[in-house]
């Protein structure tokens, strides 16, 4: 079964790939997380002599802040497209491209290690972390961000009741680690401890994020911000497509201020220690 389950995993880390190769462009035009970055990066408690880690970099919001405190730092994506993205917007600082789950680097290379909602993403976490153990130098610091769970969050909440209501989850993507698995303090840090590391903070945050966008332009953001689900509205049944499209689009009126939608993006900022 365990077996089974890393391989279909290993499916999932595939689509996860595909989808950021393709969203490198666009991803920025709606980042929330460029918001959550300089909040995030102050867990880091930086000095100009740590030699720090970025891991799912993206455009290289997180490198370019942590740049202001140390220039020891590299951001790092398994995206191709996103470092070349990153290197276009800061030309500057160093990109390059690395797997989470197996990175290169020699054991105690870094003082610390930064990742905004890329754990998300990671087809094996458990093995990201244990990577990142590895690379952290003696008492080391991790410190990641992850969404609330689904429940406290409308933006992945609605998408959730729409698709339940009018469509189907049964559309044949490739399955993947639950979105909120590192999203409850407990869940959290046992999953941490079990890699070698030791929670010492989790912090609720709430942010409420001025998309920028229309009602009627959120069904472009789910398909631009996010692998998931543009995967899950474009596999959906062509000809109920349109209902739920107009619904999703129904449920974001009442975000709506001004022109756009601003609504609550809830998230964790946690902080784990090198055992």
């Amino acid at each position: 079964y365990i077996e089974r389950l890393m391989a279909a995993f290993d499916d999932f880390k595939n689509f996860e790939k595909n989808g950021w190769e393709e969203r490198a462009s666009t991803y920025g035009n709606w980042a929330v997380t460029s918001q959550i970055v300089p909040i995030a990066v102050e867990a880091l408690n930086l000095s100009k002599d740590d030699k720090v880690l970025e891991l799912a970099s993206g455009p290289g919001y997180g490198t370019k802040e942590i740049s202001k405190k140390t220039k020891n730092v590299l951001g790092t994506d398994f995206a191709e497209s996103m470092v070349q993205e990153a290197k276009n917007l800061f030309p500057a600082l160093k990109f390059e491209q690395a797997d989470a789950e197996k990175l290169q680097f020699e054991d105690n290379s870094f003082d610390k290690v930064f990742c905004t909602f890329g754990v998300l993403h990671f087809a094996h976490p458990n093995k990201a972390i244990s990577e990142v153990r590895r690379v952290l130098k003696a008492g080391g610091i991790f410190v990641f961000t992850v969404w609330a769970p689904v429940e406290e969050s409308p933006f992945f909440g609605i998408l959730s009741e729409v698709i339940s209501q009018l469509g189907s989850f049964d559309v044949g993507l490739p399955d993947g680690p639950p979105i909120d698995d590192f999203s409850y303090k407990e869940r959290a840090s046992v999953k941490l401890l079990a890699q070698g590391l030791d929670m010492i903070n989790f912090q609720a945050e709430d942010n409420v994020f001025d998309t920028g966008a229309s009602p009627s332009k959120m069904p472009t953001v789910y398909r631009e911000v996010g692998v998931r689900s543009k995967g899950l509205l474009d596999a959906q049944d062509p000809k109920k497509l349109p209902e739920i499209e107009e619904e999703l689009v129904s449920r974001f009126k009442k975000f709506e201020e001004e022109g756009t939608v601003k609504m609550p993006f809830p998230y964790r900022i946690v902080t784990a220690r090198k055992i």
